[in-house]
């Protein structure tokens, strides 16, 4: 977690100065009830009060927020959209006995009364694919369901973005996710960014644009499973030939990736990934949606060129994620968006673990969900069901803590400064 918003915790600092003026107060009081305050005292305190109170009065939501989620320590579970929405896990055994099942979490429009989606914890015993067809009953509607694929964060879960699945899902989507792959039986050794050298830089590199293509391969690859399993029933009322596909960090550049090779993923959206593989060479041509937040900026010179070989490295390699993003989302059918104040982690659902209470004191997390599950929802609509939303294009955002990527002279403008300095490392 990194917390690069120091002041946004400028209400810490109000409330110092009116506990401090309260204090004063009441020592006055106690030992010198005989003594007034004079008026350059009285000023200076009724100052303090002033000062503390605009600090700290508008934090206060917040602070409640934070109190509340305390408590709680879970994503919300409910939805808005007209579908009542199940969710199962399954197993999707291969045609070969030989090739390991692919567990996938699966959320969709259900038939009957509204299902509460299980906490992670909770999720019951993976089923067969033909025990799940056997049990379910998808919704009725004028309308064939999209499938969205999803892909989790580095040595992430298959449910880390239930909440946003599930809200998907209650407006006419089956959400489709898997596990990062490290996490297979038998992987390799687990993806880790080791910045400390530029040799170990480049293995890094490669190591992570061949696990994004595993990844992407193995999400298709349970979407082949599983239409294969599926009854004509699921076959005439669910698109398996347009799919979307959407992840959360290096899940965000698995989506891309699979975009750049599989004609079935028609539109792919990233939640705040560095990007890898060929979609990181500019090879990317499908509509595409990045959300960001607030700490994703393009590196300054003095990091490019820092004796620290991590800095360094980190620095060339945002840097270049960074001008890619903001050119796919300059392109025709491309967004991008800056959630400002945001954390990585609000961009899944772990940023309603406890473990990441601070982040609550600055952003109410529930309002980060709602704008990316907004955003999510119109790009999807506007590419996979041909339904404009006019949320993907209206600038500015009705959201007051987005900003736009697309036509913003000020990121054209970064983009190409950060071009010229990093031109011949990256």
């Amino acid at each position: 977690m990194h917390f690069g918003h120091w002041h946004h915790y400028d209400w810490v600092a109000g409330a110092l100065l009116i506990m401090m003026a309260v204090a004063i107060l009441f020592l006055n009081h106690e030992y010198r009830p005989a003594r007034p305050l004079r008026i350059y005292q009285i000023a200076t305190l009724a100052g303090a009060f002033v000062i503390g109170g605009l600090f700290f009065i508008p934090a206060v939501p917040r602070l409640v927020t934070a109190s509340r989620q305390l408590v709680i320590s879970r994503a919300p579970t409910e939805t808005s959209g007209p579908f009542p929405v199940a969710t199962a896990n399954i197993a999707l055994a291969a045609a070969a006995n030989s090739e390991p099942a692919i567990p996938i979490q699966i959320w969709y429009p259900a038939a009957g009364r509204p299902v509460a989606t299980p906490a992670p914890g909770n999720l019951a015993a993976p089923q067969s694919c033909l025990e799940f067809l056997e049990h379910q009953r998808l919704a009725n509607a004028q309308q064939q369901f999209p499938i969205l694929l999803y892909a989790p964060g580095n040595g992430g879960v298959k449910t880390d973005n239930a909440s946003t699945a599930a809200e998907l899902a209650s407006h006419g989507y089956i959400v489709v996710a898997i596990d990062d792959i490290d996490r297979s039986p038998g992987a390799m050794s687990p993806l880790t960014f080791d910045f400390s050298s530029a040799e170990v830089f480049k293995d890094t590199l490669q190591a992570a644009d061949r696990k994004v293509r595993l990844q992407a391969e193995r999400a298709l690859a349970a979407l082949d499973r599983l239409e294969a399993c599926t009854d004509a029933g699921w076959r005439g009322r669910v698109r398996f030939d347009r799919v979307g596909f959407f992840g959360f960090s290096i899940g965000g550049a698995t989506a891309a990736e699979a975009a750049t090779f599989d004609p079935r993923v028609a539109a792919a959206a990233n939640l705040d990934g560095w990007l890898f593989g060929r979609a990181a060479g500019g090879e990317f041509e499908k509509p595409y949606m990045v959300i960001l937040i607030e700490d994703d900026v393009f590196p300054r010179a003095a990091q490019l060129q820092s004796p620290d070989a991590i800095i360094r490295s980190s620095a060339a390699l945002t840097g270049r994620d960074m001008r890619e993003e903001i050119k796919l989302a300059n392109r025709p059918h491309g967004f991008g968006f800056r959630i400002l104040k945001a954390f990585h982690e609000n961009l899944s659902d772990q940023a309603f673990r406890r473990a990441f209470f601070k982040s609550w004191l600055v952003v109410n997390p529930y309002r980060v969900k709602s704008i990316r599950d907004a955003y999510l929802l119109a790009f999807f609509d506007t590419y996979l069901r041909d339904k404009a939303a006019p949320l993907l294009t209206q600038s500015p955002s009705p959201f007051d803590e987005v900003e736009i990527l697309k036509g913003n002279q000020y990121w054209l403008k970064e983009a190409a400064k950060s071009a010229a300095q990093s031109a011949g490392r990256l």
